[in-house]
C-alpha cells in the first residue's frame, strides 16, 4: 500500500515511504516523552530520545534527495529555500503565536510585567528560525529559541539544506561523504550538541552528520539488493531504537556516535526498502502527518498545560500533566496540519506562483 504526494513546482507524484513516515512519528513521540519528563523533573523519561534529532537529519537527507534531486537545474537556491521556508515556517510561528500568549496571559494573571520588548525580539527573531542570543529568563532565555526550545532543529536543517542544494551540481556522493565523516570527527570531540550557549556551536556538525549521511545513502540506493529480509531487519531495529531511547541512564559518547554513523542510518535503508500495508499502513501515514505538528507544537501546549495545571494545584505533576499534553499535542497537531498547516501552505504557494507568474 503506497499513498503518493505533490512535490512542490513538479506535478508529478512519487511513491511515499510509509515505514519511514511511521519512524518519523514515533520519533516525535519520543523527544515529547524526554521533555516532558525533562521539564516535570522525571528525568529518566525516554532518557536517550534526544537521539531522535539526528534520525529526524538522516531522514531529511535521503528524503529531501528523493523528492529534489529532479529539480538541481530547475530550482536555483532562492526558490529552494522559498520552498523549505513555506514547508517548515507556518507551524513554527503558530507555536510562536501560542507561546507569546501564553507569556501575555500569565503576565495578567499574575499581575507580572511582561516584557514586551523582548517577547518582540524573541518573535521576530524565531519567525525566521534565527537564535536569541540574549533572550532573558522572563521569556524562557537563556535558551536561544525561548519561546519553542525544539526550534533550534529547524535552525540545523535549514542550514543543512542550504549547503546541500548548493553542493547539488558536484559529485555529491563523495562530497556529502566527506562532510560527514568530518563531523563525526568533530562530534567525537565535542559530543552531540544543542540549545545551550556551550552545545549550540556543535550542533552545526550534529546536523552534518546525519543529513549528509542520508544524502550518500541516496546515492547509494540503487546498489543495494532488492531483499525481502528488509522488513524483518527494519523491525529488529526498531527495537534496538526503542531499547536505546528508553534506556534510562543517558548513554556513553561512543554509543551516541555509533546511533549517529550506523544504527539511525541503518534504520532509515531499511525502512525505506521494507513494505508495509494494512492497518499498518495507515497507522504509518498518520504518523507521518502529525509527527512535524507534533514536535512543533509540544511545547507550548505544554507551557498552557503546565500553566493552568499549576494555577489551580500548586504544584506539577508528571503522572497527570504528561497523558493531558501527549492527547491535547497528538489531536492538536493533526488539527493543526488539517485546518492551518496544509490551507496556508496552499495560499501561499499559490500566491508565490501568481506573482513569479
Amino acid at each position: 500500500m503506497q499513498r503518493h504526494f505533490a512535490i512542490p513546482g513538479n506535478g508529478a507524484a512519487k511513491p511515499h515511504f510509509l515505514l519511514l513516515d511511521g519512524l518519523r512519528g514515533f520519533a516525535a513521540f519520543c523527544v515529547m516523552l524526554i521533555h516532558l519528563g525533562s521539564w516535570l523533573a522525571v528525568p529518566w523519561v525516554a532518557r536517550n530520545s534526544y537521539l531522535a534529532v539526528d534520525l529526524f537529519f538522516c531522514l531529511s537527507g535521503y528524503v529531501l534527495s528523493y523528492a529534489y534531486m529532479g529539480q538541481t537545474r530547475s530550482m536555483d537556491s532562492f526558490k529552494f529555500l522559498r520552498v523549505r521556508l513555506l514547508r517548515l515556517l507556518p507551524l513554527t510561528v503558530l507555536a510562536l503565536a501560542i507561546s507569546a500568549a501564553y507569556l501575555v496571559v500569565r503576565g495578567a494573571i499574575e499581575h507580572a510585567p511582561v516584557p514586551y520588548a523582548e517577547l518582540l525580539n524573541a518573535l521576530m527573531l524565531s519567525t525566521f528560525s534565527l537564535p536569541n542570543f540574549s533572550a532573558p529568563a522572563e521569556i524562557g532565555g537563556p535558551s536561544f529559541f525561548p519561546l519553542n526550545v525544539p526550534q533550534y532543529t529547524i535552525l540545523l536543517e535549514i542550514t543543512a539544506n542550504l549547503l546541500w542544494w548548493r553542493l547539488r551540481h558536484t559529485n555529491l556522493e563523495k562530497v556529502a561523504a566527506a562532510i560527514a565523516l568530518a563531523c563525526l570527527c568533530v562530534l567525537m570531540i565535542t559530543g552531540l550538541g544543542g540549545d545551550t550557549p556551550n552545545t549550540f556551536l556543535a550542533g552545526f556538525p550534529r546536523v552534518g552528520a546525519s543529513f549528509f549521511i542520508g544524502i550518500v545513502l541516496y546515492q547509494m540506493r540503487d546498489r543495494l539488493p532488492a531483499w525481502e529480509g528488509w522488513t524483518v531487519v527494519f523491525g529488529l531495529l526498531v527495537g534496538v531504537m526503542a531499547i536505546l531511547f528508553f534506556w534510562p541512564t543517558e548513554l556513553p559518547r561512543a554509543m551516541q556516535l555509533t546511533w549517529v554513523a550506523l544504527v539511525s542510518p541503518a534504520l532509515v535503508v531499511a525502512g525505506a526498502r521494507a513494505h508495509c500495508s494494512g492497518r499498518l499502513a495507515s497507522f504509518c501515514s498518520t504518523a507521518g502527518t502529525v509527527s512535524y505538528p507534533l514536535y512543533c507544537l509540544h511545547f507550548p501546549i505544554f507551557c498552557w498545560v503546565n500553566g493552568l495545571y499549576r494555577s489551580f494545584f500548586g504544584a506539577q505533576n508528571f503522572y497527570v500533566e504528561a497523558p493531558i499534553v501527549v492527547v491535547v499535542a497528538i489531536i492538536g497537531g493533526l488539527l493543526a496540519h488539517y485546518c492551518y498547516d496544509v490551507p496556508i501552505r496552499h495560499y501561499l504557494s499559490a500566491r508565490a506562483k501568481r506573482v513569479h507568474a
